[in-house]
């Protein structure tokens, strides 16, 4: 069961770092117009909401659903 608090705070964070809607939480980062940069800010956005993840955590976790599953099971930032 996903998260739903992580996936509003990330979803708050990619919509304002990338200037659109994400309505999709299987929407791909990248294919939404984000880039290495972009990641980054995301991430650390992230980490400063509480998030515990790695600054990486987007380059191997690219889409919300991803993300969140993976901010509960910190494990799986490994297996990426």
């Amino acid at each position: 069961m996903l998260d739903k608090g992580a996936i509003e705070i990330l979803r708050g964070i990619w919509e304002e770092v990338l200037g659109v809607s994400v309505d999709d939480v299987d929407a791909d980062f990248f294919d939404l117009g984000g880039d290495s940069l972009l990641a980054l800010a995301i991430s650390t956005r992230a980490i400063e909401s509480g998030l515990a993840m790695p600054r990486s955590a987007v380059l191997r976790r690219s889409t919300l659903r991803e993300l969140a599953e993976a901010v509960e099971d910190p494990q799986l930032f490994e297996r990426a």
